[in-house]
């Protein structure tokens, strides 16, 4: 294992989250992934070309730095990275090349961790947490703190898809852990395997949560309709810029608690009245 990833490791094999979120992707690896990224979108640089556009993302740093990283033009960058991300991951998801993006990031999902059964709903919802949390990474550690940049050779958007990936591992093993609970309280079920009605008294624990349905960009135009709460509207668009829940209850003026006792409410009654309809997803439990 190479040295700059085996911090990341407990002896018993268990990830440490603080230390793997520190760690950056490497320039080789952050400029392979640039050299794929533009592979697969049919895009050819010159060393030119490469040159203005890193000029380009620098100068716009310079800009959004003194905005506090804040304000309509930060929000308009992130809208641009945030799209092209989950579009990348949303791709990466539904072929399995996550897996092994995740993997050549010194970050592997466990082999018999790796399902290639989840629903369009299940890949959705792991994708865009990804890429919450990757751009919580992106804009605490690449832009607030400096370590992207131009002389590292890749490009903002680049760096963010670095930030994704980065956080996907923790990510998906949280869905994974949670899909492994709602099995198993399902199989120790009194009406489990049966049709008794307390079988049909527990709740799906794999239908969509409209908290990460609400975050992307498809999802936004059903869901923000059903939620009449203009703070709660708010601050779903601040975590939506990348921004931690704790910043987005600040902003929109609620603590903590009470942004999340929001969000847990509007999800349950979202999912209940809206959600379970066929023609928003995939439907019920495999």
């Amino acid at each position: 294992m190479p040295d700059e990833f085996r911090e990341e490791f407990a002896p018993d094999g268990q990830v440490h989250a603080d230390q793997l979120e520190q760690a950056e992707l490497s320039p080789s690896s952050l400029l392979r992934l640039e050299a794929d990224l533009a592979l697969s979108a049919g895009v050819r640089e010159n060393v030119r070309a490469q040159a203005a556009r890193l000029e380009a993302d620098q100068r716009l740093i310079e800009i959004l730095r003194r905005d506090g990283f804040k304000g309509p033009r930060y929000e308009k960058a992130a809208a641009g990275w945030w799209s092209y991300g989950w579009r990348t991951m949303v791709k990466w998801t539904g072929t399995g090349e996550i897996f092994r993006r995740s993997r050549l990031a010194g970050r592997p999902v466990p082999a018999d961790k790796i399902t290639i059964t989840w629903s369009r709903d299940d890949r959705h919802q792991v994708a865009t947490d990804s890429v919450i949390k990757g751009m919580e990474l992106f804009r605490d550690r690449g832009l607030v703190q400096g370590k992207w940049s131009p002389q590292g050779g890749a490009s903002l958007t680049t760096y963010f898809v670095g930030a994704t990936i980065r956080a996907f591992r923790p990510t998906y093993m949280a869905w994974f852990r949670s899909q492994q609970t709602g099995q198993a309280e399902l199989n120790t079920s009194p009406g489990y395997g049966n049709n008794d009605e307390p079988q049909r008294e527990i709740p799906d624990q794999r239908v969509t949560d409209p908290y990460y349905a609400a975050a992307t960009h498809d999802e936004l135009s059903r869901i923000l309709p059903h939620i009449t709460d203009p703070q709660l509207r708010e601050a779903l668009g601040w975590r939506a810029m990348g921004y931690t829940q704790a910043e987005a209850a600040q902003r929109v003026g609620l603590t903590d608690k009470a942004l999340e006792r929001r969000t847990s409410r509007a999800r349950a009654r979202i999912r209940d009245t809206h959600l379970r309809q066929p023609e928003l997803g995939e439907g019920g439990a495999r």
